[in-house]
């Protein structure tokens, strides 16, 4: 992210630069050209001093030094332009550097208190879930609703401390993964939520493939969980060579919206459940690992993990 942010900087203030040297140097070519250009090939006072041949002689003479003169003004212009350009992006690469620095540490703070933070709280929510079910109360609508709410907070932490462990840790651990017994697998966890959906699903990929197991397995754990929880009927799932496929029919996701479906905290329908961290997730394992996500929406919206 910080790279990306140095690079735009840099490459602002090199265009910009580059633009203003542009007009200057085109300017001055102009002025210079012209100003040449328009001086007196000979003086009328000495006119009779030359024959007609050694009149055409100065006068050609002085056209082609005239030319080589806005050659070499050209080169030096351009020259000149390419070295300062040259030493605009060094300035620029160490001001960028400096700027994002105390935004880079914060940034990197951030992202540790939250990771500490979530793993603290993990423990007293895993202690109160113990005890709800050692009390072992049923028929009470009150302790239904804590443990309701306790189950949406324990989502809650475990999806933070997840996008933090993705921000910190960028190492990727990948082995030899039969994808296809994966996939199968992971939605057959799926299948008491999915018991009145049109499900299916097709795989075409066979043998195995280097991937990071966890990585993916918790892609398309989200992608599966949102399908469900946005389908209206049919879910569709596909594996094929190096490519991912899960679809649903829920409502069309609005032209709008797509550019921001990855985004932290964005959700289309205000009204549901969630805070909106598990595409946001997905998308961060999926460039962790090299992996390109995206989604498609028309008649059925469909994510697509290329990896």
């Amino acid at each position: 992210m910080f790279k990306n942010l140095r690079n735009r900087l840099i490459i602002i203030n090199v265009t910009i630069t580059t633009v203003v040297l542009l007009i200057v140097f085109s300017a001055i070519y102009i002025i210079y050209t012209r100003s040449a250009n328009n001086r007196p090939p000979m003086m009328a006072e000495t006119h009779y001093i030359f024959s007609d041949d050694v009149e055409d002689y100065v006068e050609i003479s002085l056209k082609q030094e005239k030319e080589t003169a806005a050659k070499e003004l050209l080169v030096m212009l351009v020259v000149s332009g390419f070295v300062i350009d040259f030493v605009v992006a060094l300035v620029s690469y160490y001001l960028a550097e400096e700027a994002i620095k105390p935004v880079k540490e914060a940034y990197e703070s951030q992202k540790l208190f939250i990771a500490n933070a979530s793993h603290e709280i993990k423990t007293p929510l895993a202690a109160i879930s113990a005890n709800l079910e050692a009390a072992d109360i049923h028929g009470n609508k009150w302790i239904k609703n804590v443990e309701t709410e306790t189950a949406k907070l324990t989502k809650l932490n475990a999806d933070l401390l997840s996008l933090a462990r993705t921000d910190i840790n960028h190492n990727v651990d990948a082995v030899d993964v039969n994808l296809g017994e994966l996939v199968r697998e992971t939605t057959e966890s799926f299948e008491p939520r999915m018991k009145d959906k049109d499900f299916s699903l097709k795989i075409m990929l066979h043998g195995k493939t280097k991937v990071n197991r966890e990585d993916f397995v918790q892609i398309l754990t989200i992608l599966l969980d949102n399908a469900v929880k946005y389908s209206e009927d049919k879910i569709r799932v596909s594996l094929s060579n190096h490519e991912l496929k899960v679809s649903n029919d829920g409502a069309k996701i609005d032209a709008k919206d797509l550019p921001h479906i990855f985004d932290r905290f964005f959700q289309t329908d205000k009204s549901a459940e969630g805070v909106g961290l598990g595409l946001s997730i997905a998308k961060s394992l999926a460039d962790r690992n090299g992996w390109k996500i995206e989604v498609k929406s028309g008649k059925l919206t469909t994510f697509i993990l290329s990896f």
